[in-house]
Formats: structure tokens, sequence, C-alpha cells
């Protein structure tokens, strides 16, 4: 026995065993802990993690990760993650596993010491930001002394209204997908097609051949009807496109009416009109939930793989790796079912299970989006959450539906400290929201219904007895409340549109409070804001109105041109008869 050739090679297999057994698991938890700390931009930690080889599998017990907006609070937190994975595609430098499981997943629980990182700060969300500002200059006490020449010193500057900006953005906007929208349908394009194949049809009609003239009769007869669906689809994209952008149109009121809720505020008056209330009082709490929600599709979104192409070719540094096609393809990936279980709520939690499936770093290759599906109930509480994520196609889709009923109230607070804050105690409430995003762009309704609880104002910063009389009158014996939102806009910058049903009693009691100077000075105040923006509205009303004609008139000249042209080529595509040759008996 050559102990010379046996013993270094016995020493390496013993060195990388001691590697795996003793170093390979603290060096994995310290890199994921990095890795969740750098993506998260607050504390992660994790209590323990175990992989093993003969029996490929990993277990992470106690992960949590701190809320970097709140150092006392854990954003996330479970308690064990395991799974096994296969052993063949292993081989390949791929992680397929069949079934994983994680458990105790729960959401903003406290957490004993600091989730603040050094030297890493929490970014301030504009849209909470501007919901606060907005909720803050909603100033009651100038109403009592309001003057209808309140407004007469007040200048508006059209360059610092939100409704002129918009409407110089979508004057630009509308220029460019116009622009697209244009070419797309240019009748030139489709007489260029029409000439070659009324080029094609008379040679094929002088054609002596009988087979080769009906083969190419049958060939100009496909491209025809070819060349019809292809018009049918560019005239409904263009429909599509053009719809979407005068839908651009409809923002413009919502901004105006926005303007002049900031010129009001400016002047120190509130504005009276249930939308502007609904803002106030529900604003800022519904802009930090929305700020929480798109942090985490932001964070999601980050790691998510693009589903761009190309995701089987690997470029090397010299020559190139070549992939040949296999019957079954893995991802590079892959967890094909994930099950997991937790709480919802910190006092009396409600458990809730459900799985995910499909989730994948190469989506294009696995074909199918990734789903989750999670239930839980108990008594008269219920959960329910849906989500699919679309990575298969050339941007990221997404369509999330959750609800849930029956959770208790403890405590929440609405409105603004610089007007008067409502303090909801009890009760229940009952959550909807369905959200959709395709690319950047999001949209979404989300609804919450309060029942049973108490109503208590506070209006002590409000010096006119009229004014304080009125808010209290109108939270007198309440019990129930709606506050529904809806989003737009982008993940990046969402917009919010607020309404809730307080509004509505809050709204005719300050009118009737304020008497009519606040009205005065509003409709004044209306006015300036309409003045500004009407030369920017007009120009786009002109744009859009111009343009349409425009392309009504190109959409019927290319329809009657390929419609026409199109029916007369079909209709000589006839073959000539078949002449039989005579023959003499």
């Amino acid at each position: 026995m050559r102990w010379s050739y046996i013993a270094p090679r016995l020493t390496l297999l013993l060195l990388l065993w001691a590697f795996f057994f003793f170093a390979f698991d603290p060096l994995l938890k310290w890199g994921l802990i990095k890795g969740i700390e750098k993506g998260a931009k607050a504390k992660a930690g994790i209590v323990s993690l175990k992989t093993s080889f003969l029996h490929p599998s990993l277990k992470i017990s106690g992960l949590s990760i701190a809320d970097s907006g709140k150092e006392y609070r854990n954003l996330v937190e479970f308690s064990e993650l395991s799974f096994y994975a296969e052993g063949a595609p292993l081989l390949e430098k791929k992680l397929i596993v069949e079934n994983a499981s994680l458990k105790g997943l729960k959401f903003g629980t406290p957490r004993k010491t600091s989730g603040r990182l050094a030297f890493v700060k929490e970014e301030p969300s504009p849209l909470v930001d501007a919901m606060a500002a907005e909720s803050k200059n909603f100033a009651l006490d100038r109403a009592s002394e309001a003057k209808a020449d309140l407004s007469a010193d007040y200048k508006v500057d059209p360059a610092g209204l939100e409704s002129v900006r918009l409407a110089k953005k979508l004057e630009e906007s509308y220029q460019k997908d116009y622009a697209a929208i244009s070419e797309s349908m240019d009748p030139k394009k489709y007489q260029d097609r029409l000439d070659a194949l009324n080029a094609r049809y008379e040679n094929a009609k002088n054609e002596k051949n009988f087979t080769r003239q009906a083969k190419d009769y049958a060939e100009i007869g496909k491209e025809v009807n070819k060349l019809t669906a292809d018009f049918k689809k560019d005239k409904e994209q263009a429909e599509a496109s053009l719809a979407r952008a005068k839908e651009g149109f409809k923002a413009l009121e919502a901004a105006r009416k926005k303007d002049l809720a900031d010129v009001m505020a400016k002047m120190k008056l509130p504005s009276l009109d249930a939308q502007s209330i609904s803002r106030m009082l529900a604003g800022p709490l519904i802009a930090e939930k929305t700020a929480q929600a798109m942090k985490w599709m932001t964070l999601a979104r980050k790691y998510m793989p693009a589903g761009t192409k190309g995701v089987l070719k690997n470029e090397a540094p010299r020559g190139r790796e070549v992939h040949f096609p296999k019957e079954r393809s893995y991802p590079a990936l892959l967890v094909r079912k994930l099950s997991l279980t937790g709480e919802l709520g910190l006092e009396d939690p409600l458990e809730y299970s459900g799985t995910v499936e499909g989730l994948t770093t190469q989506p294009r290759v696995y074909g199918k989006p990734a789903t989750a599906v999670v239930t839980g109930s108990e008594g008269a509480r219920r959960l329910r959450f849906k989500l699919s994520v679309d990575a298969t196609g050339k941007e990221v889709n997404t369509d999330t539906e959750f609800s849930c009923e029956g959770m208790p109230v403890k405590q929440l607070r609405l409105g603004s400290p610089a007007s008067f804050l409502v303090d909801i105690t009890g009760g229940t409430g009952a959550f909807t929201a369905v959200l959709k995003t395709a690319g950047e762009e999001i949209r979404g309704k989300a609804s919450a219904r309060l029942s049973g609880a108490s109503f208590k104002p506070n209006a002590e910063k409000v010096k006119a007895a009229p004014l304080r009389s009125a808010i209290e009158s109108s939270f007198a014996g309440l019990s129930s409340a709606v506050i529904g939102t809806d989003i737009s806009g982008t993940v990046r910058d969402p917009k919010l549109a607020i309404n809730t049903d307080l509004a509505n009693a809050l709204s005719k009691a300050f009118s009737g409070a304020m008497g009519a100077e606040v009205n005065k000075a509003r409709e004044a105040a209306q006015k300036k804001v309409n003045e500004a923006l009407k030369p920017y509205a007009d120009r786009l009303d002109n744009l859009a109105a111009a343009k349409q004609t425009e392309l009504n008139g190109k959409l019927k000249d290319a329809e009657s041109k390929v419609s026409g042209a199109g029916d007369k080529i079909l209709k000589g595509l006839v073959p000539h008869k078949l002449k039989l040759p005579k023959f003499k008996l």
C-alpha cells in the first residue's frame, strides 16, 4: 500500500469534511444575514442554520428582519424554513425543491433591541410627507374670520399648480403617443403591401400552368387575409393606446381640485368638499400603509427575475458555453411548492396557512407564474390572500387580492393634530383590497369597514365654538364608518384618491357652521385656479381634438384601401378552368 499516495488525498478529504462540517454553515449564515440587511436596510438575525449534503437540505430557524422605519419593531419574522433538494439537478448546478416548509410567519412583531443599522438612514416617503403636509394645512381656525377678499391679495402662479404641470406633461406625452400611433397606422405601409400583392396577382393571372397558378393564388389569398388581420390588430392597438392616453385627461380634474385645496390652505382656509376632508382624515394613515406596501413591492421587485431573453446563455471570458435542448430543462432555482403557516395580528392573533407555488429565478424557463394562496378562519374572523406573479413575458405582471373580516380594532387615529383628531376604539373591521401591476404601472382599490366602534373627536385646538360643535355633533352616536381609496400611477410614484362617509357629514356641518364667507373665498380662489389652468387645458383639448380627427381620417383611408383592394384581389383568385385535350377515335 502506497501511503505516500493515499495520505495526501485522505488529508484533503478530511479537510474538506471539516470545512463543511464546522465552517460552511456559519459562513452561509453570515452571508445570508449580510445580504438581507443590505436589501432591508435594517438589522437581521438568524438563530440557527443547518445544511446537509448526504441528503441535500437546509434548515433556518428564528429569522427576524427589523423595520428600518421603526427600530423596535420587526418587519417580518418566522420560526423555521426547511427544504430538501432533488439530487439529480444538483449535478447540473441547479437547485430544485419539490416541497418546502415555512412556519410561524409573522409581521410587525416587537423587538427588544434597536433594528437600525449604523450609517443607514430610512429614506423619507414623498407620498407620506405630501399627505402629512396636506393634512396639516387643513386649518379651521381662520374659517370663522374668513372674508371674500382674502383671495384678492393672493396671486396664483401657473408654474406652481400641479394641474398646469400635469397639462404640460399630458401634452408632451400625447404628442409622443400620437406619433407612435400615427406611424403604426400609416396608409403607405399597407399600400406598399397591396402593391406587392397586386404585382404577384398579375403575374399569377398570366400563368398558363394550372397547378402552379392554383398554388400562387392560394399563397396570395393567405397574404391578403394576413394583411387584413394585421390591419385589424394595428387598429385595435391604436384605439387602445388612444383610449389610455385619454384617461390621463381625467386626472386633470383631480389635480385641479388639489390645487384649489392648496390655494385655500395657503390662504389659511380649509376646503369644505368631502374629498379634501377625506384626505385630511384618512390620508396620513392610508399613505403610511401604502408606502409600507410599496416598500415591500420595491424590495421584491429588486430581487425578482426580469424575465429577460437569453436566460439559457452564459458568456465566458473566452469561448461560449452552449446549452443543448433537453427533454426536461430545469431553472437554476425552483421551489415547486412551499407550505406556510403563521399568525396575523399581535393581540389575539389569527392563525393562517397556505401554499406558494412556482418560486424560481428563471420564470421563462419554468414557463408558469408564481402563485400564492393563504387562508385562515376562527369564529367570525376570516382571512384570504391570493397572489399571482407572472414574469414569463417582457415585463412583470402581478395580481393581488386580499380580504379579512371580523378583525378586532383596538385603537385607530384619524385626522391631523393641526386641525382635529378622531380616536376610534373597539369594534371590528373588515378590509378588502385588489391590486394589479403591469410593469411599473399600478392600479387598485381598497376599502375598510368599521362597525360597533366608538368615535371620539378631539377638537381642542379649534378655537371657534361653532366649529367645535359641528365636529362633535358629526361624530355623536356614530358606530360605523367606511374608508376607501383608489390607487393609480406607478410603483415609485403612487397616486391616491381617498373617500370616507365620515367626510360627508363633516362637509355639511362645516358649511353650515362657517357661513357663506368661506364659500365666497373658495369661489374666488377657484376662479383664479381655473383662469391659470385654462390656456393649457384649452391647448390640450384642441390638440386632442385635432389629432383625433387626423387619426380617424387615416383609419378610414387605410381601412378603405385594405378592404377594397383586398376584396378585389380575393375575388380575382379563380384559377383557369382545366382544359383537357381532345382525342379522335
